[in-house]
């Protein structure tokens, strides 16, 4: 009893330690992960001391590991956490890893090897580590297969970590690894040890040359193959994917990655080399990128790599793309080892400080004015290391670092912070302490005003919270797995796969009304227009469900009955203080305008010149996103005199700043020099100021191009 003891009250230790562990206390992914670490090595050194009975030794370590995970399994039975791919992770880790471990010890023992512990734990770390390190460091992906620790599936914060097809692949070629080291101490035996042996040296060769195929390794060359529609230009060498992407988008986005590019190097004061190019992979959804490259939601530009590379989503390049320029150019000043800085705040930092796109509404100043509570020396210190940044929220992380690192580019040299950059070596780069500079930036905070808006954006991001604070943090039920693959279709414009998404969704909850909302305007683009006027009901009390009612009434040319019902919702909706009912009436206030607005939406036919005259301001805007969305320009420009002798608003500002940009890409200098000069004089938030301050960087930019 005394021997078997440690193997049981030590593994169940060790599982109570990691429920105190934010993450590893799941029964998921992370813990899996290091039980497989565990095991294997566990495995891997007890080996070699035995001379037979390795398949009894290999069982009763795996279950010792189990009783690893056994607190973990029922913590996350009773919160309500317990997933299959949980559960399937936990067996796909470390069973074959401890089997894996014991085939190397036993090997070494039985080859005579002198030091067989010795060998086994090199051996162990060669694949383990070694490995990794090759790949990390000559690869574009960040998803990693390992047979010591199974997989690391891309960036943990994506959140939807599941099983996949080339895990259970992966884990086969560890299988065929384990019964090639069995049987090769006694491989010449018998004819049966023989044919086993030359089953899988040929079934190894096989796999290792369809790494690529079955989804193992994701080399440049095979991103290159998927994104086929290939544009270069000065700086750049491009790759979209010619299924989402049109050659117009294509340039369009060429061009914006050059005009970012400037913008960076003139503020970061770089020198860029010659001749040296930075590869853009553009991939047409973000569930493309995850199966290309592993990280689904999340852009990245990894830094290591001796290319310089970015990695974006279609529906993320607007938001992301000039914060991810930024990493691939502080490469320039970066440390030897990667590229980058001993401090992650200072990496997103930096990004954060030149793209400013924490917010459309407010400054990164605002957010962090508007909380008061300024992080003093020692928590800025601590939200600039790695393991404070990870621990909250990245909207807090990103803001605060950006805020803080914008303050010190604009009012030092950037020189200094370009010394401090490569370890986070403030006291040696500024003339002034680390705790100056924090009261420094913390006095130009106070210097900022803010208002109710700042306050409300401030809130919002201050309240989320990280995947550490999170219950479940990778636990998601059919809806959610029906929502993603709903999201997905929308991506790829295909709507008949999302209305059979939505459908399935809203036969699962239909008392969700938010479902029945996505489901009526899919049904609307679908034009089953009856079936959704079947389905209303009176629990349909939602203000957002009445005028899609309103909308389907119209749209089976029930107009004068669409006209009353309308109607009768003026009084609610102009009571209701949301923004994006500001203008829900005036979107339907008559025939001539609820007509123009449902054909944009729902039918993505734009009306004539003369018709969109005579329409409200709202379903304008609306039209001409729609035409931006179409790539219409012919239709952009004609109609931009019609909306110049109308009054602007800034309730406006996103539609005309996407308008403008259009237009210059076009060369239509003449209507976004007119829109330009119309939205300054109006009075404008400090943030609009900032992105009107860009527009005008833009098109300068257009300009000398064509000139040069």
């Amino acid at each position: 009893m005394k021997r078997i003891y440690p193997h049981i009250s030590v593994p169940l230790l060790t599982g109570i330690c990691f429920l105190f562990i934010p993450l590893l206390r799941d029964f998921h992914f992370e813990s899996a992960f290091i039980a497989s670490i565990i095991g294997t090595f566990w495995s891997g050194i007890q080996a070699p001391k035995i001379v037979s009975g390795h398949l009894r030794l290999a069982l009763k370590i795996l279950g010792s590991v189990f009783l690893i995970g056994l607190p973990l399994f029922i913590f996350s039975l009773f919160d309500g956490c317990l997933s299959f791919d949980g559960f399937a992770f936990w067996i796909l880790l470390p069973v074959p890893g401890i089997f894996f471990g014991a085939s190397i010890g036993r090997v070494f023992k039985l080859l005579n090897f002198r030091a067989p512990t010795f060998f086994t734990i090199l051996t162990l770390l060669f694949t383990g580590l070694l490995i990794w390190i090759i790949e990390f460091f000559t690869l574009p992906q960040v998803y990693f297969f390992n047979h010591v620790w199974g997989i690391w599936p891309g960036p943990i914060y994506d959140e939807t970590l599941k099983v996949s097809g080339n895990l259970l692949f992966f884990r086969s070629i560890t299988g065929l690894w384990i019964i090639l080291l069995w049987i090769l101490p006694e491989w010449s035996k018998n004819l049966q040890n023989k044919l086993i042996f030359g089953f899988s040296v040929i079934s190894l060769m096989f796999c290792y040359l369809n790494l690529d195929e079955a989804g193992i390794i994701t080399p440049r060359e095979v991103l290159k193959e998927k994104l086929s529609l290939n544009i270069k230009t000065s700086h750049f060498d491009l790759y979209f994917d010619p299924t989402n992407f049109s050659e117009d988008e294509a340039e369009y986005w060429a061009l914006k990655h050059e005009f970012y590019f400037d913008q960076i190097i003139e503020k970061l004061e770089v020198k860029w080399p010659e001749k040296r190019t930075i590869e853009s992979f553009l991939y047409s959804n973000a569930w493309q990128k995850k199966k290309l490259v592993g990280a689904k939601f999340t852009s990245y530009v990894p830094i290591w790599l001796e290319q310089d590379q970015l990695h974006i989503a279609k529906q993320q390049l607007e938001g992301v793309l000039q914060h991810e320029l930024v990493h691939a150019i502080s490469k320039q000043f970066g440390n030897k080892l990667y590229n980058g800085s001993s401090s992650i705040g200072l990496i997103e930092g930096i990004a954060e400080a030149i793209a400013k796109d924490a917010s459309r509404e407010s400054t990164l100043d605002q957010i962090i004015a508007a909380e008061k509570k300024y992080p003093d020396s020692e928590q800025m210190k601590h939200a600039l290391s790695n393991t404070g940044f990870y621990s909250a929220s990245s909207a807090i992380s990103y803001t605060t670092a950006g805020s803080f690192i914008k303050y010190l580019i604009d009012n030092y040299p950037v020189q200094f912070f370009k010394d401090a950059y490569p370890n986070g070596d403030f006291n040696s780069s500024y003339p002034v302490s680390f705790d100056v500079l924090v009261s420094q930036w913390h006095h130009h905070l106070d210097s900022v005003l803010v208002d109710s808006l700042d306050q409300n954006i401030s809130e919002f991001i201050f309240s989320r919270r990280s995947l550490f604070q999170k219950k479940c943090p990778h636990s998601f039920d059919k809806e959610y797995d029906l929502w993603d693959e709903f999201n997905k279709h929308q991506s790829l414009g295909d709507s008949i796969g999302a209305l059979k998404i939505i459908d399935q969704l809203y036969q699962l909850n239909p008392e969700n009304k938010l479902i029945k909302r996505d489901w009526i305007q899919k049904q609307l683009l679908g034009k089953n227009y009856q079936s959704v006027l079947t389905s209303f009901d009176n629990s349909d009390t939602l203000l957002t469900l009445k005028l899609l009612k309103a909308d389907a009434l119209f749209l089976t040319m029930n107009v004068d009955e669409a006209q009353r019902y309308i109607n009768s919702l003026k009084p609610e909706i102009e009571l209701n203080t949301a923004r994006n009912f500001k203008y829900s009436y005036q979107l339907r206030s008559d025939s001539l305008n609820h007509d123009a607005f449902l054909s944009a939406r729902y039918k993505n036919e734009l009306p004539s010149l003369a018709t969109f005259a005579d329409l409200k301001i709202p379903v304008q805007m609306l039209v001409l996103s729609k035409a931006i969305e179409l790539r219409s320009f012919d239709y952009l420009a004609n109609s931009i005199s019609s909306i110049s002798k109308k009054e602007f608003n800034t309730h406006w500002f996103d539609v005309y700043e996407n308008i403008i940009q259009q237009l210059v890409f076009t060369h239509d200098f003449e209507h976004a020099d007119m829109m330009i000069q119309k939205i300054e004089s109006l009075s404008l938030r400090r943030r609009y100021k900032e992105r009107l301050s860009e527009l005008k960087e833009w098109r300068n930019f257009v300009l000398s191009e064509i000139d040069n």
